[in-house]
């Protein structure tokens, strides 16, 4: 068509009409743009601002992009703007399509969870955790709930790291059944003998995987390598645990027994993106990178108790474990409008943000265990995430190699349990209670232990440096 027919065109508001679709799409794509610009806002900054902030900007950027573009196009002639939502229409429907296509195949290749058969072959605890502690006070039991991640220190008030020492102590529920167990003396989860022994020959830190969440007694990281190991074995873990909270606890109760081999356990999912960025906001925590520092907790769990007592009530009232069961399954329907399985196949949301911060708390960290003569050893566990959809490259998700790079480089030792145990099994999901994004299944934390065990020994026996 002539430049001529163009003008014509467009100057003709009967033959207009025609192309009145795509002025009317044009400005759905433009409120969906706005739309994506503030709902990007309200996570970034509203409900995830201890998130890494860097995370959002490629959301804003196609927000910005898609309300420039979609402005630009209303102000084109019908013709042009016509063929461009023509274009853009069919490249949705091909998008669509390909995340179908990607959804069934990973129904196909890979078994899913069944809720109806699970709870009619097992007994699947329905209780919520306050029924859970409620019941177990009645029956004559000082229950209490684990730490939660969301405790936040009062002015002049002590920084927990720990449970209430020597209390029934109610976890979480992935399995079917709740884990309830006994505190030790500090609040941990360990035999209280634990502490009595002589020599500490491992201590391991950690976030709730290495607490155990939703385990039973016998299964965690430590009760099984206490079992493989044949020696003693100290878990510092706790639920919501970060980098600068895992050092805290290394500086307040290892160093106090010496162990001769320190545990680090990282876990890609929340260690950098979301527990760094919070803690290292709260100015008690980073004083854990000064030389000296401690809050002498070991020496004051009379007053960590009553601290943690005054929260009991708050923690509480989040434990509403079966309606927020019910909203997950909702937002797990929905999720391939947001694209979820491309997104997660191109590695779009693994970003993530190695923190200089991160590398000097391990740097510290390897000093203060090197100061008593014991050695420290890194362990690089992987999330949910990383398997539950067709991954172009393991070592590029959440960047895996570059970070286990640079732990090597601070001359530690690492184990990589993707490398030594996810990428071995046919179907990584199994490894996972009910194949639900979360902790491992008991199972996993058996393998895992045998292998952070049995490497352990084996970079001690060939003396590596």
């Amino acid at each position: 068509m002539s430049k001529k027919n163009i003008e014509s065109h467009h100057n003709n508001p009967k033959e207009d009409k025609n192309y009145q679709f795509a002025r009317w799409m044009s400005w759905i794509f433009l409120g969906a743009s706005i739309f994506l610009l503030i709902y990007t806002y309200y996570r970034a900054e509203i409900t995830n601002r201890e998130a890494v902030g860097s995370m959002y900007l490629k959301y804003y950027l196609i927000a910005l992009i898609g309300i420039f573009f979609w402005g630009f196009v209303l102000r084109l002639n019908a013709i042009l703007r016509a063929n461009l939502v023509t274009v853009c229409i069919s490249l949705l429907v091909c998008i669509y399509l390909l995340e179908g296509a990607l959804n069934l195949f990973a129904k196909s290749t890979q078994k899913t969870f069944n809720p109806f058969i699970f709870e009619s072959s097992v007994e699947y605890d329905q209780r919520s955790k306050l029924e859970v502690i409620e019941d177990l006070i009645l029956m004559g039991e000082d229950a209490v709930p684990s730490k939660g991640s969301s405790y936040k220190a009062n002015k002049d008030e002590l920084f927990p790291l720990s449970g209430v020492s020597h209390k029934k102590t109610v976890g979480g529920n992935e399995t079917g059944q709740y884990m309830i167990y006994q505190s030790d003396r500090y609040g941990f989860n360990n035999p209280d003998f634990e502490w009595d022994a002589k020599d500490i020959e491992w201590l391991l830190i950690g976030d709730s995987f290495v607490f155990g969440e939703g385990l039973q007694s016998g299964e965690n990281f430590a009760d099984q390598i206490r079992l493989l190991s044949e020696e003693n074995v100290i878990n510092l873990g706790a639920g919501g645990n970060g980098p600068l909270m895992e050092l805290a606890a290394l500086t307040e109760y290892a160093a106090e027994v010496k162990p001769k081999k320190v545990i680090w356990f990282y876990y890609e999912g929340n260690d950098l993106i979301h527990d760094l960025p919070r803690d290292k906001s709260n100015q008690l925590l980073m004083k854990y990178m000064e030389d000296g520092f401690s809050q002498n907790l070991i020496n004051q769990q009379d007053e960590v108790d009553k601290v943690l007592k005054k929260r009991i009530s708050i923690e509480k009232t989040k434990a509403k474990k079966k309606s927020n069961s019910i909203r997950q399954k909702k937002v797990q329907k929905y999720q391939w409008v947001k694209l979820y399985a491309i997104r997660n196949m191109i590695g779009f949301d693994a970003y993530i943000e190695i923190d200089p911060l991160f590398s000097k708390i391990l740097k510290k960290a390897k000093e203060k265990v090197e100061s008593w003569g014991g050695e420290i050893y890194f362990v690089y566990l992987p999330e949910f995430n990383r398997y539950n959809v067709v991954r172009f490259s393991h070592d590029r998700f959440r960047k895996k190699s570059e970070m286990i790079g640079m732990v090597e480089e601070l001359d530690i030792h690492v184990v990589d349990i993707h490398k030594e145990v996810f990428s071995k099994n046919p179907d990584p999901l199994s490894i996972f209670p009910l194949r639900r994004p979360g902790h491992y299944s008991a199972k996993a934390y058996a393998e895992v232990s045998r292998v952070v065990e049995s490497k352990i020994k084996e970079f001690e026996n060939n003396n590596i440096k």
